[in-house]
């Protein structure tokens, strides 16, 4: 019977990773759509001196389709029973999400290199937070995976562009949210299964 349990619990807890991991696709290849239009590049980065950044437009749609793969997986795995938590706590916890805009909003006049930082730090601890508020537990090792993850994506995704140099800026983003949200989305569906697993 025990067997048969754990079993069980495999099996939700994989269900619940995949659902990540497939939005995680899914918003990573509508965010390649809009960022690689040729007529929306002016929209989307900003030229000082040499440098090319992003702009908070293309933060704001970043982190939009990285909360839409969240609530859409979480909610996908609330409704089949794949974990276990109060519906509200979800709602609450989402909420703290509209701390990003107002971090990329506050933190624009700054310099470009330093709202990276800052914004990578504060999508860290708000996630963090949000999981807090919905499973009511802390887990200081995912924490800090995220926060890892989260300051180190501009490094892992740009591994390729060491090799490849005629890549275009704008696929580097692409990437740069691909390995990103796919990695904390991961992290994310890992604090909902550790949290409900103590819950059977």
């Amino acid at each position: 019977m025990q067997m048969n349990d754990n079993a069980t619990q495999d099996s939700l807890r994989w269900k619940t990773l995949c659902s990540f991991f497939v939005g995680s696709v899914l918003s990573g290849l509508l965010f390649a759509w809009c960022v690689t239009r040729p007529t929306l590049q002016d929209y989307w980065f900003r030229n000082e001196e040499i440098w090319t950044f992003p702009t908070g437009r293309l933060w704001l749609l970043a982190n939009g389709l990285f909360f839409l793969n969240l609530a859409g997986s979480t909610y996908v795995a609330l409704f089949k029973k794949w974990v276990s938590f109060s519906p509200y706590r979800l709602i609450i916890g989402e909420m703290f999400f509209a701390l990003l805009p107002v971090t990329i909003w506050l933190i624009e006049p700054l310099p470009a290199l330093l709202q990276l930082f800052l914004l990578r730090v504060a999508q860290a601890l708000v996630l963090s937070l949000m999981l807090l508020v919905i499973t009511q537990k802390w887990y200081w090792g995912v924490a800090i995976l995220m926060l890892l993850v989260s300051l180190a994506t501009s490094v892992i995704a740009g591994v390729p562009y060491a090799f490849v140099k005629s890549i275009s800026l704008e696929w580097f983003e692409v990437s740069k949210f691909f390995v990103n949200s796919l990695l904390l989305a991961v992290l994310f569906g890992c604090w909902l299964v550790k949290s409900t697993s103590h819950d059977y």
